[in-house]
């Protein structure tokens, strides 16, 4: 027996073990135990039975059968790592609902039955969330919830001004815009009786003035459930660079290629939610993906949307905080990560 067939026949056997240790766990799906005793059953026959190579590889086209060995051994580790991924991220989305679930219980429990709820993310905003807050409150209600995504500057303390006046959840670590999305939803779902749900950002780029024409689609439609912001449906006052546009254009095309979805502006954050909707819509894509995730349930459930045409000021200070645009390939990654190996 040379090195290569002792290599093998360890290899099988530390396979072996591994395949039924974790299955004695009752941590394999039937798909994951197929390979793994797939894999531990041909190693030892390739070992013993090398003749057998002679033939199968041919069958491959193959030149030589150590090629076969190569290729499938390349599969394989690629097929180990996507498992691996799949840990990863199911692990990250075990530590964001428990830092939403700590955020969730020392919260005030209001059980409150307003007709829109206006949520806000917050992460190191205190130069714009108090103005933000303020007018919110004097032009409607004090439906509001907004969640600190553990900002570093001094975001806490200005929030607690407002703490007797509107719900205001701390999340211990930061998890981004998707996490805060699904704290607030988790909330109203447990908590809050209202009709609608706005999502509101804190740098102030969003005109109240445009939610009234948000408000008129659900009364011309009651079977509408979602209305969405469009920077491009009809010409409006956005100032948006012409960068910036060409992206938003090429990831329309690429989200009509993910969700089968014709948008006219692919990356939504304003946008006004049926409370009953948020039964439907469970997010996991983290960072920035979590919009164009949005848009494929829509399309999957068949959730009826319309769009809106909305004024975006975009200011100095609001701008200084845009994501890189190269930022797209890694959401467009994560998208296809999400939409076709989870």
């Amino acid at each position: 027996m040379n090195l290569l067939q002792i290599f093998f026949v360890i290899s099988g056997i530390i396979l072996l073990l591994i395949s039924l240790d974790i299955a004695k766990k009752k941590k394999f799906n039937a798909l994951h135990f197929l390979v793994f005793i797939s894999v531990w059953v041909f190693l030892p026959i390739f070992s013993f039975f090398p003749w057998i190579l002679n033939r199968f590889w041919m069958f491959f086209w193959l030149q030589r059968w150590a090629d076969l060995l190569v290729y499938a051994s390349i599969i394989f580790l690629l097929y180990f790592v996507i498992l691996l991924l799949n840990k990863i991220e199911s692990t990250k989305e075990d530590l964001t609902k428990l830092i939403r679930e700590i955020a969730l219980q020392n919260s005030k429990k209001l059980e409150l039955n307003w007709e829109i709820t206006f949520v806000i993310a917050s992460y190191n905003e205190e130069k714009v969330i108090k103005n933000t807050i303020l007018n919110l409150i004097n032009s409607w209600e004090k439906n509001i919830i907004v969640v600190n995504d553990w900002s570093k500057d001094n975001s806490r303390e200005v929030l607690k001004e407002f703490e007797d006046e509107i719900v205001v959840l701390h999340h211990y670590k930061n998890i981004w815009q998707w996490g805060a999305l699904e704290t607030w939803f988790e909330y109203i779902r447990r908590y809050w009786k209202n009709k609608f749900v706005c999502t509101y950002d804190a740098d102030g780029q969003h005109q109240l003035k445009d939610l009234e024409k948000f408000l008129t689609e659900f009364k011309k439609d009651k079977d509408l459930e979602i209305v969405l912001w469009s920077r491009f449906i009809q010409k409006t006052q956005t100032n948006i660079t012409l960068s910036r546009k060409v992206i938003l254009k090429l990831w329309i095309l690429f989200t009509y290629f993910i969700s089968n979805l014709k948008l006219t502006d692919s990356h939504n954050w304003y946008r006004v939610f049926k409370k009953e909707v948020l039964d439907k819509l469970s997010i996991s894509i983290d960072g920035m993906g979590h919009a164009s995730e949005i848009i494929d349930i829509i399309a999957q459930k068949n959730i009826k949307f319309k769009e809106v045409p909305v004024d975006i000021i975009y200011s100095d200070y609001s701008i200084s905080k845009w994501q890189k645009s190269s930022n797209a390939i890694n959401i467009a990654l994560k998208t296809i990560w999400f939409k076709f190996f989870r």
